[in-house]
């Protein structure tokens, strides 16, 4: 009857290690992240845009996707240091030409905002990033018999 109980939890702790293993090794081929939701385009984010700036912006980010993907791939199987290199080099170059193709579809305040966007790694609203990660003021009630100011160990 021991064993049969301790099968299970092996089982179910077995089970455990390979969901999570699962969910953590997700490539995330479609572009989405880790809540499997869309990643946060500049569509989004970028006031005043004409259906043909949406447009023209969700097919080159569509392709950019995917040859970044691709440059990933290459660049995780890279079997020397040196083509790992060549490879981060050109997935930087990709990164600035794509950039420098969404201006050319952009106004000048459209890429300030774009700009903007960008420099805040993709969050609309980086201050909300920090929300609720405050430690408090620490005045709260508590049980138990901790030590006060006054009792402080000194060495």
């Amino acid at each position: 009857m021991k064993i049969s109980r301790i099968n299970r939890v092996a089982g179910t702790f077995l089970a455990l290690i390979v969901t999570a293993g699962a969910a953590v090794s997700n490539n995330n081929p479609d572009g989405k992240n880790r809540n499997n939701s869309p990643q946060e385009t500049c569509v989004n984010s970028i006031s005043g845009l004409s259906e043909y700036q949406k447009d023209r912006i969700v097919a080159m980010e569509t392709q950019n996707q995917k040859v970044m993907n691709d440059l990933r791939e290459r660049q995780h199987s890279a079997s020397g240091k040196a083509q790992r290199e060549e490879i981060k080099k050109q997935i930087d170059k990709q990164i600035e030409n794509h950039g420098n193709t969404i201006k050319t579809v952009l106004s000048a305040d459209q890429q300030r905002q774009y700009i903007q966007f960008q420099s805040n790694g993709g969050n609309p609203n980086p201050q909300g990033q920090r929300q609720g990660a405050g430690k408090g003021s620490g005045r709260g009630s508590g049980s138990g018999g901790g030590r006060g100011n006054g009792n402080k160990c000194r060495m």
